[in-house]
Protein backbone atom coordinates (compact mmCIF):
# COMPACT_ATOMS: atom_id res chain seq x y z
CA UNK A 1 0.00 0.00 0.00
CA UNK A 2 0.95 3.62 -0.35
CA UNK A 3 2.99 5.44 2.18
CA UNK A 4 4.10 9.02 2.21
CA UNK A 5 7.02 9.37 -0.22
CA UNK A 6 10.43 10.33 1.14
CA UNK A 7 10.81 14.09 1.25
CA UNK A 8 7.06 14.71 1.10
CA UNK A 9 5.73 17.50 3.30
CA UNK A 10 2.12 18.13 4.19
CA UNK A 11 0.80 21.51 3.05
CA UNK A 12 2.03 24.38 5.24
CA UNK A 13 -1.51 25.32 6.27
CA UNK A 14 -1.69 22.13 8.35
CA UNK A 15 -0.55 22.30 11.95
CA UNK A 16 2.26 20.16 13.27
CA UNK A 17 -0.32 18.14 15.24
CA UNK A 18 -2.41 17.53 12.11
CA UNK A 19 0.68 16.45 10.18
CA UNK A 20 1.71 14.00 12.90
CA UNK A 21 -1.79 12.53 13.01
CA UNK A 22 -1.82 12.13 9.22
CA UNK A 23 1.61 10.49 9.40
CA UNK A 24 0.32 8.01 11.97
CA UNK A 25 -2.78 7.30 9.89
CA UNK A 26 -0.51 6.69 6.88
CA UNK A 27 1.56 4.31 9.02
CA UNK A 28 -1.60 2.39 9.95
CA UNK A 29 -2.55 2.27 6.27
CA UNK A 30 0.21 -0.17 5.38
CA UNK A 31 -2.53 -2.76 4.91
CA UNK A 32 -5.15 -0.44 3.42
CA UNK A 33 -6.72 -0.03 6.87
CA UNK A 34 -8.01 -3.60 6.75
CA UNK A 35 -10.12 -4.62 9.70
CA UNK A 36 -8.06 -6.44 12.32
CA UNK A 37 -7.60 -6.23 16.10
CA UNK A 38 -5.04 -3.42 15.81
CA UNK A 39 -7.19 -1.24 13.55
CA UNK A 40 -10.32 -2.03 15.60
CA UNK A 41 -8.56 -0.47 18.57
CA UNK A 42 -6.75 2.40 16.86
CA UNK A 43 -8.75 3.66 13.89
CA UNK A 44 -11.79 5.16 15.66
CA UNK A 45 -9.44 6.88 18.11
CA UNK A 46 -7.12 8.26 15.41
CA UNK A 47 -10.02 9.47 13.27
CA UNK A 48 -11.52 11.10 16.36
CA UNK A 49 -8.23 12.87 17.07
CA UNK A 50 -8.06 14.05 13.45
CA UNK A 51 -11.63 15.33 13.71
CA UNK A 52 -10.85 17.13 16.98
CA UNK A 53 -7.77 18.65 15.31
CA UNK A 54 -10.01 20.16 12.62
CA UNK A 55 -9.64 17.55 9.87
CA UNK A 56 -12.92 15.98 8.88
CA UNK A 57 -13.03 12.74 6.92
CA UNK A 58 -13.15 14.47 3.52
CA UNK A 59 -9.92 16.36 4.26
CA UNK A 60 -8.31 13.22 5.64
CA UNK A 61 -9.25 11.29 2.50
CA UNK A 62 -7.92 14.10 0.32
CA UNK A 63 -4.60 14.01 2.20
CA UNK A 64 -4.32 10.22 1.87
CA UNK A 65 -5.21 10.37 -1.82
CA UNK A 66 -2.45 12.96 -2.33
CA UNK A 67 0.15 10.44 -1.18
CA UNK A 68 -1.09 7.55 -3.29
CA UNK A 69 -3.96 5.74 -1.56
CA UNK A 70 -6.59 4.50 -4.00
CA UNK A 71 -10.39 4.44 -4.09
CA UNK A 72 -10.63 1.13 -2.22
CA UNK A 73 -8.35 2.39 0.55
CA UNK A 74 -10.38 5.58 0.90
CA UNK A 75 -13.55 3.49 1.09
CA UNK A 76 -12.02 1.73 4.09
CA UNK A 77 -11.52 5.12 5.74
CA UNK A 78 -15.23 5.83 5.21
CA UNK A 79 -16.04 2.53 6.88
CA UNK A 80 -13.84 3.41 9.86
CA UNK A 81 -15.44 6.84 10.10
CA UNK A 82 -18.80 5.09 10.30
CA UNK A 83 -17.43 2.96 13.14
CA UNK A 84 -16.22 6.10 14.91
CA UNK A 85 -19.48 8.00 14.55
CA UNK A 86 -22.11 5.25 14.79
CA UNK A 87 -20.29 2.40 16.48
CA UNK A 88 -20.90 0.18 13.45
CA UNK A 89 -18.36 -0.70 10.79
CA UNK A 90 -19.73 0.67 7.49
CA UNK A 91 -20.32 -1.16 4.26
Amino acid sequence: MAQKPAGFSWPPELTEEQGKLLDFLDHLGNNGWARNPQTEELMPKVLGELHAAGLGISLVEEAMKSIGYDKDDLHQLDRWESKRTTGKFGR
